[in-house]
C-alpha cells in the first residue's frame, strides 16, 4: 500500500494545473502578439 501512496505522488508531479496551462497559453499568445503574428488578441 505504501508503494501505491508514493507512486500516486510521483505521478502528480508530472502533470501541470491548470493554472500553469493558463499561464503558459498566455505567455505563448503574448509572446505571438509581440512577433506580430497576431494585431490584437481578444480577451
Amino acid at each position: 500500500m505504501r508503494a501505491e501512496v508514493e507512486a500516486r505522488k510521483a505521478g502528480s508531479r508530472r502533470k501541470l494545473s491548470l493554472d500553469t496551462w493558463a499561464v503558459l497559453v498566455a505567455f505563448l499568445l503574448a509572446l505571438l502578439v509581440r512577433a506580430g503574428v497576431f494585431k490584437h488578441v481578444p480577451w
